[in-house]
């Protein structure tokens, strides 16, 4: 296994094993909340999320075959000229704080972190921390983990992958943005008045 095959795997377990998996076990434990619950269920939120899951999955897809079918890999169309070795090693290392921050931005989410709107808990709006920087900040960490990824395997498939989570993040952060306004419309006002959407 090379070095970049390495860096893939170290990302797809933080991403999909702490991020979301011991992340979401966590909080099920404590709460007895499920947050993956609502993901990608039939809501009006669902638009967003199902983008979501077809990124993840070809996200999953794309690293698998990076790291242990190297005759199906070719199929994402390598960028050769990108693959250099401290190149990767950077996207590694991007990914890396990428991920870190986003994990931060959980924990200070607490209670009412979750991968989909959840209408039927409503939390309190978290504004300290990383969210008194940004409104996202847990979206601005996977937005960089997921420019690392690139770097790590770049290759047109995860371009398109980078595409596709671009559109649906968006999409999402609009709709949590008027569950929010409906949900605490005085509230999150005064918050995006005192805080960007992004940075």
């Amino acid at each position: 296994m090379s070095g970049n095959q390495l860096f893939m795997l170290i990302f797809l377990f933080l991403y999909f094993g702490i991020i979301i998996g011991l992340r979401s076990y966590f909080l099920l434990r404590k709460t007895n909340v499920n947050a993956i619950d609502k993901f990608g269920s039939k809501s009006k939120h669902s638009q967003a999320e199902n983008l979501i899951r077809i990124a993840l999955f070809l996200l999953l897809v794309i690293g698998l075959n990076f790291c242990f079918m190297g005759t199906n890999y070719k199929y994402f169309l390598p960028i050769h000229f990108l693959e250099i070795s401290w190149l990767n090693f950077t996207g590694f290392i991007i990914s890396i704080v990428g991920l870190t921050l986003t994990f931060i931005a959980q924990l200070q989410m607490g209670n009412s972190w979750r991968l989909g709107i959840d209408d039927e808990k409503k939390e309190s709006l978290i504004s300290h921390g990383l969210f008194s920087i940004s409104r996202n900040p847990i979206y601005i960490g996977l937005g960089i983990s997921f420019i690392g990824f690139f770097l790590i395997a770049p290759n047109l498939g995860s371009v398109v992958f980078l595409i596709l989570m671009t559109i649906a993040i968006r999409k999402k952060v609009r709709d949590e943005e008027n569950f929010l306004t409906e949900f605490l419309p005085e509230v999150y006002k005064a918050y995006c008045a005192k805080v960007r959407r992004w940075l």
